[in-house]
This record gives structure tokens, sequence and C-alpha cells, in this order.
């Protein structure tokens, strides 16, 4: 029953909100990268 609850944590709203924060802070990341070298995001 714990592993059922902690897999449905995991893959679950749990997982899905740091999987969703990471990609934000990834997408973020390159941004300022791309912004110190002075370029455009995206190019």
């Amino acid at each position: 029953m714990l592993t059922r609850a902690l897999a449905w944590l995991v893959t679950g709203p749990v997982g899905h909100l740091v999987a969703g924060t990471i990609d934000w802070l990834a997408l973020l990341g390159r941004y300022a990268w791309a912004r110190a070298r002075g370029r455009p995001f995206g190019d």
C-alpha cells in the first residue's frame, strides 16, 4: 500500500510539478545564457 501511494505521488501531481519546475528553470537558464552572450534567444 505504501509503495503504491509513493508511486502515485512520483508519477502523479508531485512528479508533474517537479518536472514542470525543472523545465522552466532550464528554459530561464538558457535564456539568461543567450542574453549574457549577447545573442537573441533561439538562434
